[in-house]
């Protein structure tokens, strides 16, 4: 079979059966229930007994023939034998007596109940046959169309059509955007490609959303994430060790310490949100005394928004110095079994936390009617605002999740005021990270959204400020002017989304990272890149530092290409830049023929390093590299380029040599710093 066709049938029958499971079978579960009394189980089953008590022969245990053993209830629709101790509810009693298992096998009896007793005739006889009786009405389409566009088997549906138009039709739109996305590759298409989709900023349901994610986890796992995160909380001994004995375990001395200098936060607040300083001399103490990775750590506690109880721990390093630590580590438990590492020595590994299903202070602040909510980066942020009287959350990392999202929406509406206060930080990923987020919020339905964020000279959050600071006095009123001047987000228009896809250097996600205020300026700068630079054999790391320069100001641009101011507003001008590209190339003809002489007359570089070389420096630096360098350095160098390795060029010519290139303006990657591709320079005029 045709792989395309496989993964479009992989992909319905996947969605298709997660709305079955979650939605429908959950929606008609009344009706099943209703549906299920003690003399229809009796009839079905052929039970012996006294039916007028309820009371019957077990079918479960062996040699079972007391007719009292086993009870129907059918005020409570449960089941229980005396005998045998075998209990649960109606529906449970069928998924044992048709001998359903697996992670699926309660649904199963939902939709075997809903056949052969409730009368719903659903087309279907088990999830099995569901999925088969769909992949047949897929073949049967394609052997008709020969399609192999998703969105031309979006309609075929076995559920009622009200679940086809909320969910098939969406899920439709969603997977053609996905198909219609460039891909990320190796290769751009060039900047004139006429196959770009066009760039739709959609309004997304919230509900619907939730329950598809919800669904494919179900599919997934057998569970939702959040429901499997209750659960090994519930059963997690590592939880249960810090709850039990947390004036044992935490060395609060040290908590105050590091909170006082670290965070301007006091002993008194640290304790009441439960955070714990776990130092090595109380690892004896834990369940398992062989479990080192929390040593030397502050565990800020998460709490579930629902029950309050602990879901887990994030744990931030306290010394940054120390060889091989994570700064953070968000954990649940103990593994059981050790693990031997790479050198064979065992260690034992901790179970993970999903931060993404809850928010820290959720739970304090969900009875509450609030304005105004503060969503912070990190954690020690949300509290160092809530201990100065400001309503906020954290997700625990520099994004919101789809159901963090649901959360906000569940228990303070979309009107509510959403204040993101991400780090300031220096790569500004905690600023874009915010633009995302504020996207996402619009799509559903957010539109009280600000952006705030602090100055940067006092640090990059709350916290850095208030440590610098030491008066909170001052604080609250640069606060309460970083909230006055917030900015209020409003997305860019889909015809400025569209013009910046259509330049090739960014993907839908990548837009939605930059600032709407700054889009205009990051068109005109893209659309002028892509005009005089081919983008056929960019790699990842060149197209990023290409985004980057889209974000530069005036004088950094100026610098990069050796422009005057005339040609540096010539370069927004599409039409102008177009002919001046034309002129210049008729004017280089001439210089061609001595190009070519001087690519003849090198000596120790051949013709295949230089296709490499070219790539990356000009021809006055190559023939420097010929006349300097040896050629197992010129080998080197060739390899460093093909790696894609960032290198100084400059470590194989001898030192008394400088660099003048034709272009009089340093390599690109001395103007950009070469581990995040983040400008050395910092754009002072945007807020943020």
């Amino acid at each position: 079979m045709n792989s395309s066709l496989d993964n479009i049938i992989t992909k319905k029958t996947s969605h298709d059966v997660g709305v079955l499971i979650f939605q429908y079978l959950n929606d008609i579960e009344p009706l099943i229930q209703q549906s299920l009394t003690a003399a229809k189980l009796k009839d079905f089953y052929g039970l012996k007994g006294k039916y007028n008590k309820g009371r019957f022969v077990c079918p479960f245990h062996p040699g079972a023939d007391n007719p009292t053993s086993l009870s129907l209830n059918d005020n409570k629709r449960n089941f229980h034998c005396n005998a045998c101790g075998k209990s649960g509810t109606y529906l449970e009693f069928i998924m044992y007596m048709q001998n359903f298992s697996g992670r699926n096998s309660l649904n199963e009896a939902k939709i075997f109940a809903a056949n052969n007793f409730a009368g719903l005739n659903l087309g279907f006889n088990s999830i099995a046959d569901f999925e088969q009786k769909l992949k047949d009405k897929i073949l049967e389409r394609y052997h008709k169309t020969n399609s192999l566009r998703y969105t031309d088997y979006c309609n075929i549906w076995l559920l009622p059509e009200r679940y086809f138009s909320n969910a098939a039709e969406s899920q439709g739109r969603q997977i053609q955007r996905e198909e219609e996305q460039i891909k990320p590759s190796s290769k751009v298409c060039p900047s004139n490609s006429t196959n770009k989709p066009g760039f739709i900023l959609e309004a997304l349901n919230l509900e619907m959303t939730i329950r598809h994610h919800k669904a494919q986890n179900i599919i997934d796992n057998g569970i939702t994430d959040y429901d499997k995160a209750i659960q090994d909380a519930k059963n997690s001994k590592l939880i249960n060790d810090f709850t039990q004995n947390a004036d044992k375990l935490n060395s609060v001395d040290k908590l105050s310490d590091f909170m006082s200098k670290k965070y301007n936060i006091d002993i008194d607040t640290a304790l009441r949100y439960g955070l714990i300083y776990f130092d090595k001399a109380s690892q004896k103490q834990l369940y398992y005394s062989d479990f080192f990775m929390l040593n030397n750590r502050v565990l800020f506690p998460v709490r579930d928004h629902e029950t309050g109880i602990v879901v887990g721990y994030q744990c931030r390093q306290t010394d940054l110095n120390a060889p091989k630590q994570y700064k953070y580590l968000n954990v649940t438990d103990y593994q059981d079994n050790l693990t031997a590492n790479k050198n064979g020595t065992a260690f034992r590994n901790f179970v993970p936390f999903k931060p993404g299903n809850f928010l820290f202070n959720l739970y304090e602040l969900k009875n509450k009617c609030i304005n105004a909510l503060w969503i912070t980066e990190g954690i020690a942020d949300a509290i160092k605002l809530s201990c100065m009287g400001y309503d906020a959350v954290s997700p625990g990392q520099a994004n919101l999740t789809d159901f963090q999202i649901y959360l906000i929406d569940k228990y303070f509406g979309r009107d509510v005021a959403v204040n993101l206060f991400f780090d300031n930080d220096e790569h500004k990923v905690g600023q874009s990270k915010s633009i995302a987020a504020a996207y996402r919020l619009w799509q559903f339905g957010f539109r009280n959204i600000r952006i705030i964020s602090t100055f940067k000279e006092l640090g990059k959050d709350i916290t850095d400020c208030s440590v610098k600071l030491r008066d909170d006095n001052i604080l609250r009123l640069l606060i309460s002017l970083w909230e006055k001047q917030a900015y209020s987000f409003t997305p860019a228009s889909n015809e400025d989304l569209n013009a910046l896809l259509k330049t090739g250097l960014y993907t839908e996600s990548d837009i939605l990272s930059i600032n709407p205020r700054n889009i205009k300026q990051v068109i005109g700068f893209a659309e002028a890149l892509v005009k005089h630079i081919d983008l056929k054999d960019m790699n990842y790391k060149q197209l990023a530092v290409l985004k980057k320069l889209c974000c530069f100001r005036e004088e950094e641009i100026k610098i990069l290409f050796n422009l005057s101011t005339k040609d540096y507003h010539d370069m927004q001008d599409t039409d102008e830049t177009e002919n001046a590209v034309k002129e210049n190339n008729n004017t280089n003809t001439d210089s061609t023929q001595e190009e070519r002489n001087i690519e003849e007359n090198l000596i120790n570089i051949s013709k295949a390093q230089l296709f490499h070389l070219k790539k990356r420096f000009d021809l006055d630096l190559i023939q420097k590299i010929d006349s300097k360098c040896s050629k197992k350095q010129i080998a080197a160098i060739v390899g460093n380029i093909i790696k894609n390795k960032d290198f100084d060029v400059w470590d194989y010519i001898p030192k008394n040599e400088s660099y003048h290139s034709s272009t009089g303006i340093a390599p690109i990657t001395d103007i950009l710093d070469d581990g995040n591709f983040t400008p050395v320079y910092d754009d002072v005029s945007i807020p943020f």
